[in-house]
């Protein structure tokens, strides 16, 4: 019995004059520079404890959450902040309805101000009334609707999809800019302004642009476009795509083989069906070329 007895160990660190609640601020340990009773955890009364983040309550108060380093169970401690007492409550609520009706009176004085200021410029410049539309806004709403016109006018005309998509491109890079799509002239200062266009970008939006005012019903001088021929820098020989293919997947393979074999367009080797392969002669017979080019 007296064995049995001194194999009986206390959970480490645990006070008997604290009872079962680890909780209790007679006995335990406190920390030195607060003076609060030190946390410990309420599974097995030990103190190596990690801070494992914050609880936060209904209040806008806080708890501290830590985590046994022991047996690993996860607890939260009461913080060493002041708890927000009745009175505390009522003077934030007090301090809310004064900010909100300060919010509410600067708002007054702020729309006050700005129809002073309006109705001011509208005195000087001999404009409309206080509720009449800004021409900037109405004018930018009408070329957006314009644009939608003149999409679907495209589409109703057949033209290709990348086309129709090339032509909305064109005419957001103008909008984008500032650019008045109504003003020719406007738009001239713009294009004349963009140097990070490249020639070939540049060609696009102008004739884009074009379509578009022929659409109106309108027309403009074009400004010049110098699209500068080059050669390829770089020409791969036989052997260099040979080896791409021989390094490819069967299906990028045999895709490449044909681009190589037949000289088509990517595009147009994409459509290809089984139906337009001819096994016995050893032909891909092409019915769907791009650009409208013969079959």
């Amino acid at each position: 019995m007296a064995g049995a007895d001194a194999g009986v160990r206390l959970p480490p660190q645990q006070n008997q004059s604290s009872g079962d609640n680890p909780f209790a601020e007679s006995g335990s340990k406190t920390d030195g520079r607060s003076g609060q009773p030190q946390p410990r955890c309420p599974q097995c009364g030990s103190d190596r404890l990690y801070k494992d983040g914050l609880r936060y309550l209904s209040d806008g108060s806080t708890v501290q959450r830590y985590l046994c380093r022991d047996c690993g169970y996860r607890f939260s401690w009461p913080t060493t902040q002041k708890q927000k007492t009745t009175k505390d409550k009522h003077l934030k609520r007090e301090a809310t309805i004064n900010l909100r009706e300060c919010s509410s009176r600067a708002l007054a004085l702020l729309e006050q101000s700005v129809e002073g200021a309006m109705s001011n410029i509208e005195q000087k410049s001999g404009s409309g009334p206080a509720g009449a539309t800004h021409p900037r806004q109405t004018s930018q709403a009408d070329v957006k609707g314009k644009i939608v016109e003149f999409l679907w006018n495209a589409e109703k005309h057949g033209l290709a999809y990348e086309t129709i998509r090339g032509y909305r491109s064109c005419l957001k890079a103008l909008l984008d800019r500032g650019a008045n799509l109504l003003d020719p002239e406007n738009v001239k200062e713009v294009l004349a302004k963009e140097k990070r266009w490249s020639p070939n970008r540049r060609r696009n939006v102008i004739n884009a642009y074009t379509k578009f005012l022929k659409f109106l019903g309108l027309s403009w001088n074009k400004p010049k476009c110098h699209v500068p021929r080059k050669l390829p820098s770089f020409i791969p020989l036989e052997n260099e795509i040979d080896a791409l293919i021989a390094g490819s997947n069967k299906r990028l393979a045999c895709f490449l083989q044909i681009l190589k074999e037949t000289a088509m367009r990517a595009g147009e080797a994409f459509r290809l069906k089984w139906t337009n392969l001819d096994f016995e002669r050893n032909l891909i017979i092409l019915n769907e070329p791009e650009k409208g080019k013969q079959p």
